[in-house]
């Protein structure tokens, strides 16, 4: 499992490095206001080109707010563990299936991540657009690294359910349910970055 995984995880890298040349160095970035990305054809009515900015602010707004509740995630995946941990030792050692109850918090957290993320995706992917409208490279990358994020955020929620599952058992996450946590980081990692190349 842990094969398929990496060989999954470079096969994405490799997808979103192929077309390097040509593109713009980090410090040739320049920030990308909503109203470059507009609709420039004029058989495109104003109302649409309203729409188009209006979806594209949501985005981004919705894109903010799940890296926020995904860095919460985080830090009550964090204390979920310590005072799992924290349980045990007053235990001598022994697990019990009451562990599970101290992910709950957490558990909240990642579904309203989740929501934020999947609202904000819809908004981006369903924003109108010109056929004739070219995307920026910033653009571009932003895009490159949805290959690498969606994938996480599909993936994270079914491997967290699987650890999930394992507490309950009274067991420590196995199988895929290992995967969970590297999952989740990476796709918060690409989030970030897709955020630092398109702070549109």
């Amino acid at each position: 499992m842990k094969f398929i995984f990496s060989l999954l995880l470079i096969i994405s890298i490799q997808i979103n490095c192929f077309a390097i040349e040509g593109i713009q160095k980090p410090e040739e970035y320049v920030h990308v206001g909503l109203k470059d990305l507009r609709i420039a054809e004029k058989n495109y009515s104003e109302e649409l080109n309203n729409k188009r900015l209006h979806d594209l602010k949501a985005h981004r707004h919705a894109g903010y707010a799940t890296l926020g509740l995904a860095t919460l995630s985080f830090a009550t995946a964090f204390m979920a563990k310590k005072k799992t941990d924290d349980d045990r030792a007053s235990r001598s050692g022994r697990m019990d299936a009451s562990d599970a109850k101290n992910f709950n918090l957490h558990l909240g957290v990642a579904t309203l991540t989740l929501a934020s993320y999947f609202t904000g995706a819809y908004l981006g992917i369903n924003a109108p657009k010109s056929e004739s409208m070219q995307d920026i490279d910033q653009i571009k990358w932003h895009k490159r690294l949805a290959y690498i994020h969606l994938p996480a955020m599909i993936l994270a929620p079914i491997l967290g359910y699987k650890a999930y599952s394992d507490y309950k058992k009274g067991q420590n996450p196995n199988g895929i349910g290992k995967l969970h946590r590297p999952v989740m980081m990476l796709g918060v990692a690409s989030l970030f970055g897709a955020a630092f190349v398109a702070e549109f």
